[in-house]
């Protein structure tokens, strides 16, 4: 009788292959946060490059017309249908085409509909998971930003320049992000109520607490400035990034803080040594502060 012939097994037994999912799915839960840092890493260069370009665009407005762009064209409390500070911007961010379009004569909204859901990639942080037009049912299509101004740079119906920032353009804020998720408003072109939260913004409150939405924005009657909001990211690491009136760009942390005792509607915001966040924003307080330290 023939002896037989082992057989040669092909394949893997099933201990085997248990055994490679296991190392598969152990390599790919080392990767896959090494992937998201990337990821991250590379939207918060995205957003900083895009507040560079504006820091610049701010430079060159007042380059040609001796001033900063205001953060909305009426003085208040006349905020009605009025254009925002990044719509004069447009020209000196590649948008110039963009800003052509634009009925000036007409604000915003209405006939400006179309051309004000355009938009600007520059304007929009991609690390905000947030749609790049307004959900809201009030503002439903328009183009939002990541980006609100300091009030000590562009407030509504001002024309600021550079000598208002005597504690040095590297010890100022000029901009920083906002969070479209948690934010309402925040449409570039401007605004159409007598509001202007999501235009501009005040170190009132810490970083990285906005308002949610439904959320009543404080304000008083007669100060229509105190409608912003603080400025907010979705960026790792608990900060926001900021571009200062020299062009800089700094990652400031939450940690920060602000003064509890004004918090609301204080208005103006006194200079408080103990928090470098106020004194970052106020341009003229006789305190200097170095972003770079932070």
């Amino acid at each position: 009788m023939p002896a037989r012939v082992p057989v040669k097994r092909l394949g893997f037994t099933l201990i085997e292959l248990l055994v490679v999912i296991a190392i598969i799915a152990i390599l790919i839960g080392l990767l896959l946060p090494a992937v998201q840092k990337v990821r991250d890493a590379a939207a918060r260069m995205k957003c900083q490059n895009n507040l560079k370009q504006i820091g610049l665009a701010m430079h060159m407005y007042h380059d040609s017309y001796g001033y900063f762009p205001a953060s909305f064209s009426k003085t208040p409390p006349q905020l009605q249908n009025n254009w925002g500070w990044l719509t004069n911007l447009l020209p000196y961010v590649e948008q110039a085409p963009l800003f052509a379009n634009l009925n000036t004569t007409a604000g915003p909204f209405g006939a400006n509909a179309y051309t004000t859901g355009t938009v600007p990639p520059v304007y929009v942080c991609p690390a905000d998971p947030a749609s790049t037009t307004v959900a809201n049912p009030y503002f439903s299509g328009y183009a939002r930003t990541n980006y609100l101004v300091s009030e000590q740079v562009s407030d509504g119906g001002s024309k600021y320049n550079l000598n208002v920032i005597t504690d040095g353009l590297s010890n100022t804020i000029m901009a920083g992000e906002r969070d479209g998720t948690t934010q309402v408003g925040g449409i570039w072109a401007g605004r159409d109520t007598t509001s202007v939260a999501g235009v501009i913004a005040r170190p009132n409150w810490p970083l990285n607490t906005p308002y949610p939405h439904g959320t009543a924005v404080p304000t008083k009657t007669n100060d229509p400035t105190c409608t912003s909001y603080t400025w907010a990211s979705k960026h790792t690491g608990n900060g926001v990034n900021f571009v200062f009136c020299d062009g800089s760009v700094h990652f400031l942390s939450a940690s920060l803080g602000t003064d509890s005792a004004q918090q609301g509607c204080s208005h103006p915001l006194v200079a408080n040594p103990k928090f470098p966040f106020i004194l970052l924003y106020l341009g003229a307080d006789g305190y200097p502060v170095d972003g770079n330290a932070f």
